[in-house]
């Protein structure tokens, strides 16, 4: 190999490793803020579902809920579903779940965060998957859907 072809791979290696240095150095608030979020987003999760399904409360979740998702049915309505989750899973015992931002956008010059969460609960009589879409507006977590199925 020449000694000028040796030299060009040196300084093309130093650029790029200095470019995809530059463009992590550039992304690493985004990473945070994005990982800020979706701890937010879990503990929300966490928190709201414990408390819903502590009581199995309609009022409680239809509170916590995006107007969108508060036309979609009458409290005595969710409150029926809530009923017979409990009567199929039992009293609530525990659980963790995990959230992550599945999109972000601009709309009316503020921004709009969506996130998948997801647990895995303990029920007295089984287990089952809560699953909930949240969206972050005006500063808060609301709950855009929720669903639990049974495992």
């Amino acid at each position: 190999m020449n000694h000028g072809f040796k030299l060009g791979m040196i300084i093309f290696g130093a650029i790029m490793l200095a470019c995809c240095g530059g463009f992590m150095y550039i992304l690493s608030p985004v990473s945070a803020s994005v990982g800020k979020k979706e701890s937010e987003a879990k503990s929300f999760g966490d928190n709201y579902t414990a408390q819903i399904l502590k009581k199995y409360s309609a009022a409680n979740l239809l509170a916590l809920s995006t107007p969108e998702y508060k036309s979609q049915f009458k409290e005595a309505e969710f409150q029926k579903i809530l009923d017979g989750n409990k009567k199929a899973l039992g009293e609530y015992v525990s659980g963790k779940g995990r959230a992550q931002i599945s999109s972000i956008k601009k709309e009316n010059g503020s921004s709009i965060l969506k996130a998948k969460y997801e647990n895995r609960a303990t029920f007295q009589n089984g287990k089952a998957r809560v699953r909930i879409d949240l969206t972050y507006l005006e500063n808060k977590w609301f709950i855009e859907m929720f669903s639990i199925e049974p495992t």
